[in-house]
C-alpha cells in the first residue's frame, strides 16, 4: 500500500510554501496562481479554506492577497495539513497497515514546518529570488 499526496494537498502545499517564500509580504491570488500553476478557482476555494481555519489572513482591494497568519517557522504541517481518515472497510490487516500509515505521516509531519520546506526548495532550485 503507497502512501500519495492527492492533488488537493499538492496544490495546499505548494500555495503554502510560495506564501512561506514571500512572508510576512502578501501576494497576489491571481500572481499565486500563476507562480505554481494552480488553477484560479480551485485556489479561491483553497484559500478560503485556509482563512477559515486561520493558516492565512486574505486582504481584499488593490493591495490585497494572502499572507500567512503566522511565521513559516510556527506553521507545523501536521497542523495545515487534512488528516487521512482511515478506511471504513477492510480486515484487521488493511485496518493495522492504515493505522501504521497515519501514525508514520504523524510523526513526520510534526517535525516539518513551512519555514523547512521553504528553505529545501530554495536549496533545491539554486538558490533563486523569491522576492515579489
Amino acid at each position: 500500500m503507497l502512501f500519495i499526496v492527492n492533488r488537493q494537498t499538492a496544490y495546499r502545499l505548494e500555495a503554502l510554501v510560495e506564501l512561506a517564500h514571500a512572508y510576512p509580504e502578501s501576494v497576489p491570488v491571481a500572481e499565486l496562481a500563476a507562480r505554481r500553476r494552480i488553477p484560479r478557482a480551485f485556489l479561491g476555494r483553497l484559500l478560503t479554506e485556509l482563512a477559515r481555519a486561520g493558516v492565512v489572513v486574505t486582504q481584499r482591494g488593490p493591495a490585497g492577497g494572502v499572507v500567512l497568519a503566522r511565521p513559516p517557522a510556527e506553521m507545523l504541517l501536521a497542523a495545515i495539513l487534512p488528516g487521512e481518515v482511515m478506511p471504513p472497510a477492510g480486515g484487521p490487516a488493511v485496518r493495522r497497515v492504515a493505522s501504521a500509515l497515519q501514525q508514520a505521516r504523524r510523526q513526520i509531519l510534526t517535525g516539518l514546518t513551512l519555514a523547512v520546506l521553504a528553505e529545501e526548495e530554495r536549496r533545491a532550485l539554486g538558490a533563486a529570488d523569491f522576492s515579489i
